[in-house]
């Protein structure tokens, strides 16, 4: 460490990079540096229980010895704000001997320039972030606790318990030893809520609800809030389901949490390691009805799963993941592509889904609409998925409705999606952007 700079001194990016540089051991380094800050709120039946703000800074460092014969050694860390160049020191020390303890794959982080690699002035740094959040956070939470308040008064039967407000912005800045500094904003809105319901001669039951999304428009609270509502009046006086194999439709959330297992088909992290299911050029299901299925990887669509520069600074693309229902794209980090022989074009962003051919309501008729999970899990190695109906609607063909709860759906997504229909209607949710609802033909229903 420099003799003019004191242990006691707190640490910023330069002082971190100084330190680095005067060890002769390192041939490689990369800083991230992640700050944040949180605006957070708690009510309970509409009244402030607490409110405070947050701010943190983290660096995660990445290390590497010179190359010999192809290895090189490798260690990271992380250090904190308010923490002390002595603290670097020791960190260090430490990743000295981990880097000297066992040997990698030589690799070499990109520089400023290269192909691929993303250009600091082609980028506004702040595409990604939601102004409403990141310019006056307690202005978009009075907002969002004011949505909620409407939302509620418009749904007469319930009375609000709970409600959480959480609103992140992240900045995360890229630096490394061969130039590259690049800078990036985003933001995080979350909010969780528990509704109360009592039905005429029945005890009061609540209805907790979670969302999340990267901008107050994405978070849709009020219209969640509706949907909720609905939910714990509509559950309150369900029948039973019906079981037996019948047509299923899920949308929202859950479909995006179904279709985001097919991240996993095409990381190339898998397939650098042989453990990937299917090959590129593999049919990932046998069609035996309806449109073809398209999937693309696309970071610069916003979503919680959007960026600006991966890991180590690629620009992100667009790549096709599955086209005409086979594998077709593998996306991952620099280190994996570059091992299977690709050029690095970024990691896995949004997960992009075309439009479907048939409006939302067409999809309902005849079948089960299951609004609500308990809970919906999906294998990415075998394609299985389950959940626990909390709510659905059954669809009757001569236009009546009948709400039921119980029971639980299974099936075998690459198996289900060979005679789908998509919505046209389109969602965002979590790291997806696709049709809002799908109707699987044939699902198992058991009680």
């Amino acid at each position: 460490m420099s003799a003019a700079a004191p242990a006691t001194a707190g640490l910023d990016l330069g002082s971190i990079a100084a330190g680095l540089r005067q060890q002769p051991w390192i041939a490689q380094w990369q800083i991230t540096q992640r700050d944040s800050v949180r605006h957070e709120r708690y009510l309970t039946f509409l009244a402030v229980e607490s409110e405070r703000e947050s701010a943190a800074t983290i660096w995660t460092v990445w290390t590497a010895t010179a190359a010999d014969n192809g290895k090189q050694g490798e260690a990271s860390f992380t250090i904190q704000a308010g923490e002390s160049l002595a603290a670097l020191q020791e960190s260090l020390e430490r990743a000295h001997a981990a880097a000297l303890a066992a040997g990698n794959p030589a690799f070499e982080l990109p520089a400023d320039g290269e192909d691929g690699v993303a250009q600091a002035s082609a980028r506004d740094a702040d595409a990604l972030a939601d102004p409403l959040i990141s310019a006056d956070a307690p202005g978009a939470v009075d907002t969002l606790a004011q949505e909620f308040s409407t939302a509620v008064a418009a749904c007469p039967w319930v009375r609000p318990s709970t409600l959480e407000i959480f609103l992140t912005t992240h900045d995360r800045v890229l630096l490394n030893h061969r130039g590259l500094h690049l800078r990036e904003r985003r933001t995080h809105a979350f909010a969780e809520f528990v509704l109360l319901h009592r039905a005429a001669g029945r005890d009061e039951v609540e209805f907790y609800h979670q969302t999340e999304a990267a901008s107050l428009q994405a978070l849709a609270l009020g219209a969640r809030v509706a949907r909720a509502a609905r939910c714990v009046r509509d559950g309150a006086q369900a029948g039973a389901t019906v079981p037996g194999v019948q047509p299923v439709v899920i949308s929202d959330e859950y479909l995006a949490k179904l279709l985001d297992s097919f991240r996993a088909h095409a990381d190339a992290g898998r397939h650098a390691s042989r453990t990937n299911v299917f090959t590129l050029g593999d049919p990932l299901l046998q069609r035996r009805s309806g449109p073809v299925l398209t999937v693309v990887s696309d970071p610069s669509v916003i979503s919680l799963a959007a960026y600006q520069f991966d890991e180590q600074g690629y620009a992100p693309s667009r790549t096709t993941l599955i086209d005409a229902d086979r594998l077709v794209g593998v996306v991952g980090s620099a280190r994996w592509m570059r091992l299977l022989g690709r050029q690095p074009r970024g990691m896995a962003g949004t997960l992009v889904v075309p439009a479907g051919d048939s409006a939302a309501a067409d999809l309902l008729c005849g079948a089960l609409e299951v609004v609500a999970f308990s809970d919906l899990a999906a294998r990415s190695d075998t394609g299985a998925f389950s959940g626990e109906i909390r709510l659905a609607y059954r669809h009757h063909a001569d236009g009546r409705v009948e709400a039921v709860t119980g029971g639980s759906v299974s099936g075998v997504l690459t198996q289900a999606l060979a005679d789908c229909r998509f919505s046209r209607e389109m969602t965002t949710c979590a790291g997806y952007h696709g049709p809002r609802a799908v109707r699987f033909a044939a699902l198992t229903v058991a009680c």
